[in-house]
């Protein structure tokens, strides 16, 4: 029995017109999100490290970046920081953003990919949601962040990533001070493995190719992963040029060539940051008298058809080097190495691969002295090619 003031609640309800709620598909992964307009790039041009000067971490590219976007979109761009922006370098978009659009977690890194998680769906509007930390955290207690993807269906019936960007900062095996604990050997593998549900990985191999990244990664939806590496690089030059190898407003592309010389049958492929060594290696092979491109891997996935493409070019073989955890041919071949002898298991190519085989003892040293001890130098790399 209901009371007179129930039924006339209920009678109220029920003569309340009807609620229609339209729930839509969240926007395909590459579809337009936060680009910056041309004019903004071409002026942000003078503000990148030129080439010729010393070297640069590519977090001045991260910096400039990540301030830049959120100058044009204020109201769109979120950033979540576990007090390390100063070191991941998005500290100069907080500077920008109203207190509303950036958050500080200490030291609770999983609870900040839940919440970068939740901002990307908590409207179906555009927005670059950013997440900052080691990537040494990623690898381990930050990871439950990426598991989320893995059961997020969209109503087009697919899982996929969120429109989320997690930055792995200090990549690779020179983090500096911290040495073996802050070492991010994985960060390649880690993000291989969720490339079914990214829109796109990148690895940036100087500070200019940073800020490329980052412009394409806020102009495009979807799930992203960014690895920047600690260290100072040399800003990559065209050949036989003074000019920088990226500009401000240069489209990102899955590789660019540094090196092309006439009649090579050969080739180093570098991922990211081991980038200016192929470089010098092709060089030095080349004033020798031996032909050898020289290719830099800016992230995947590749384009299709990339490495058929390059194992038709370089019959003669390919060697590629990358900082990170590559196994061996006993024990299973990882990282970027995996996706090429993968790649090319019904082919007859000479394949060497240059990466950490062993990361149980290292010298504790600088960047350069830590990647000769690894192999990851020019003359293991000028080795390497004569050995194919």
């Amino acid at each position: 029995q209901f009371s007179e003031q129930q039924t006339a609640a209920l009678e109220r309800w029920r003569n309340l017109p009807p609620v229609a709620v339209t729930t839509s598909a969240r926007p395909e992964p590459g579809s337009e999100n936060l680009a910056l307009p041309e004019e903004t790039l071409t002026a942000a041009n003078a503000t990148l490290p030129a080439p010729g000067g010393k070297w640069v971490s590519p977090r001045a590219g991260v910096a400039a970046a990540y301030e830049l976007v959120a100058k044009t979109h204020p109201e769109s761009m979120f950033v979540i920081d576990c007090d390390l922006a100063p070191s991941t370098k998005v500290d100069l978009a907080q500077k920008v953003l109203d207190s509303d659009h950036q958050f500080q977690l200490s030291i609770e890194e999983q609870i900040a990919t839940m919440l970068a998680n939740g901002l990307a769906v908590s409207t179906p509007t555009p927005k670059l949601v950013v997440f900052a930390t080691f990537a040494a955290f990623f690898e381990g207690i930050a990871r439950e962040g990426f598991e989320m993807w893995r059961y997020q269906r969209n109503l087009t019936g697919a899982n996929e990533g969120l429109n989320v960007t997690f930055h792995l900062s200090h990549v690779g095996s020179c983090t500096g001070r911290d040495h073996f604990s802050g070492w991010s050997l994985d960060w390649i593998n880690l993000a291989i493995g969720y490339l079914p549900y990214l829109d796109r990985f990148y690895a940036p191999a100087d500070a200019r190719a940073a800020f490329v990244a980052i412009a394409d990664l806020a102009s495009r939806n979807g799930a992203h992963i960014i690895g920047i590496p600690r260290d100072n690089l040399p800003v990559l030059t065209q050949q036989d040029s003074t000019a920088p190898l990226w500009n401000a407003d240069s489209p990102w592309t899955d590789a660019t060539q540094l090196r092309a010389m006439p009649g090579a049958r050969k080739a180093i492929l570098a991922f990211g940051a081991t980038a200016f060594v192929a470089a010098e290696a092709a060089d030095k092979l080349g004033a020798d008298g031996m032909a050898v491109d020289a290719w830099v891997i800016n992230g995947l996935p590749l384009d299709e058809n990339r490495l058929e493409q390059l194992f038709t070019q370089y019959p003669e073989g390919i060697v590629t080097i990358e900082d990170g955890l590559i196994g061996t041919p006993e024990k299973g071949i990882r990282g970027f190495a995996g996706l090429v002898r993968g790649a090319a298991y019904d082919r007859k190519i000479p394949l060497i691969h240059l990466g950490i085989t062993d990361p149980r003892i290292a010298p504790s040293e600088g960047h350069l002295e830590l990647w000769q001890y690894f192999g990851l130098d020019v003359p293991t790399a000028i080795a390497a090619v004569k050995a194919l």
